[in-house]
C-alpha cells in the first residue's frame, strides 16, 4: 500500500481494544482523518507521545477501507504545557472542538491548519491574553470556512451609517433602524465593532498590542456565540464548561 506522510495535530483520541488507540488528526494535505496507532497505549509505545491530545507531528501512514495505520510518527511539539492549566486546557478543547465541527474528513484546509497551530504555540507562549486569542480564533476560523461576519455595512440595507448592532440571521452588523425590526439582534458598542474589525485583519501573533476591556470582550463573546451557533447549530460543551468554572469563580 502507498504511504502518505503529513503534518497533523491531534483533535481526538480514544481507546481501542486493549492497547490501540484511534486519533482524530487534522492535517496539512489531506485534511480530517481517522488513524489507528496500534500499541499506543502501551508504556514504552513508540506511538505514546505522538498520539496524545493536541501534539502536532509528521505522521506517515497508509490507507485502509475505512481508517488510516500510523506506520511512523516524529513529534515536533506536543504542546503538553497546555494541559497543566484548567483555562488554558479548556480554551483549546474549545478550539479543537469549533475546529471538527467546522471541517469534513478529506477535505484539506490549509489555512485553518495553520490557524490551530499558530493559535496553539502562541498559547502555549502565554504572552497574549487567551480570551482575546480565542475570540480571534472564532472570528477567522468562521471567516477561512466561508462564515465571515459582515462588520462593515449593514447586511440588510447595505447603509454603513449607525451600525449599532449584531444580527446572527444577517450575518453580521446592521443599523439602528433595521435592528430596529428584529428581536433577536444583539446591541454592541462602536468600540466593539471597531475591535472586532482589528482582530479579523490582524495576524495573531500581533494582537499582543491590543487591549480589551471587559464590556467588550462580552459583547464579542456574545455576539460570537450566537453567530457560531446559528450557523453551526451547534453549542459547544468545552465553552459551556469555561463558563461554568468562570461563574463559581466569581461566586
Amino acid at each position: 500500500m502507498p504511504l502518505v506522510k503529513a503534518q497533523g495535530i491531534v483533535m481526538k483520541q480514544i481507546n481501542l481494544g486493549e492497547a490501540d488507540k484511534i486519533i482524530t488528526l487534522f492535517t496539512d494535505r489531506i485534511g480530517k482523518i481517522q488513524a489507528v496507532a496500534h500499541g499506543a497505549r502501551k508504556p514504552k509505545s513508540k506511538f505514546l507521545a505522538s498520539t496524545q491530545l493536541f501534539s502536532y507531528g509528521e505522521y506517515v501512514m497508509y490507507k485502509g477501507r475505512s481508517l488510516y495505520t500510523i506506520n511512523q510518527a516524529d513529534v515536533k511539539e506536543s504542546f503538553q504545557n497546555l494541559l497543566g492549566d484548567l483555562y488554558t486546557l479548556t480554551y483549546c478543547s474549545y478550539i479543537l472542538e469549533l475546529s471538527d465541527v467546522l471541517t469534513q474528513n478529506d477535505e484539506r484546509n490549509t489555512d485553518l491548519f495553520a490557524l490551530i497551530l499558530k493559535t496553539f504555540y502562541l498559547m502555549s507562549e502565554g504572552r497574549i491574553d487567551r480570551d482575546i486569542l480565542t475570540m480571534a480564533f472564532e472570528i477567522k476560523s468562521m471567516s477561512i470556512s466561508g462564515y465571515m461576519p459582515g462588520l462593515y455595512r449593514c447586511m440588510i440595507c447595505d447603509t454603513d451609517n449607525k451600525l449599532t448592532a449584531f444580527l446572527s440571521q444577517a450575518g453580521g452588523l446592521v443599523c439602528e433602524k433595521c435592528a430596529d425590526t428584529s428581536s433577536n439582534s444583539i446591541r454592541i458598542d462602536r468600540s466593539t465593532i471597531n475591535i472586532m474589525r482589528y482582530i479579523l485583519k490582524t495576524p495573531l501573533e500581533k494582537l499582543n498590542t491590543i487591549r480589551i476591556s471587559i464590556e467588550n470582550k462580552n459583547e464579542i463573546k456574545k455576539v460570537m456565540k450566537d453567530y457560531i451557533k446559528y450557523y453551526l447549530e451547534r453549542e459547544f460543551k468545552s465553552l459551556d464548561f469555561l463558563n461554568d468554572i468562570k461563574s463559581v469563580e466569581n461566586l
